[in-house]
């Protein structure tokens, strides 16, 4: 792996990645039609919601239908060329991985519609779109851990990590509770 994967970069936010998405949304569902296969695929990530300070790697969600194996996908993308590392600790979520220069990596995410990787981060990105003191927040956090851990990736994701899960708990047990968010 390159230092693209290994290390911190923040970058602004650049509106290119849209439409770096949109090309490479494109191939993966060429790859996936190929084969007589179908899914919803998404932008999501840092990348993915205007103004915020990212990784200069485009996160993608990739959700098949229900009867199609997640494997057969996996399969279809790594024809086009993404690596498939596996589920990587999130069982029935495989994680892929295209490119190693910055602007030009995409990391595909690939689960069904209904699994918690899915689920979390359609949710998060839509409360980052809708909330300028969650995204604020998250952006400042993003480049403290970075200034703090620029060598250490895995640091950098779980300290993030565990801000996202608790916004998302928040969310959800305002929700839950009915309360107006």
């Amino acid at each position: 792996m390159s230092e693209i994967h290994d290390t911190v970069m923040l970058s602004p936010w650049r509106e290119e990645w849209a439409h770096e998405f949109h090309l490479e949304k494109q191939c993966i569902i060429g790859a996936m039609l190929a084969n007589d296969h179908s899914a919803w695929v998404y932008h999501v990530g840092s990348t993915s919601v205007e103004g915020m300070v990212a990784k200069p790697i485009i996160d993608i969600l990739v959700c098949p239908d229900e009867d199609t194996p997640l494997l057969d996908v996996a399969a279809d993308l790594e024809q086009i060329g993404y690596e498939n590392l596996g589920e990587c600790g999130r069982p029935g979520r495989y994680f892929l991985v295209s490119g190693d220069k910055p602007n030009e990596t995409f990391y595909v995410h690939l689960c069904y519609k209904d699994h918690k990787v899915a689920q979390d981060q359609l949710l998060f990105q839509q409360i980052e779109r809708s909330n300028k003191v969650v995204a604020s927040n998250y952006a400042e956090l993003k480049l403290r851990l970075a200034e703090t851990f620029p060598e250490d990736r895995n640091m950098y994701r779980m300290l993030k990590g565990l801000y996202i899960e608790s916004i998302l708990d928040v969310w959800r047990s305002s929700n839950d509770q009915g309360i107006e968010r």
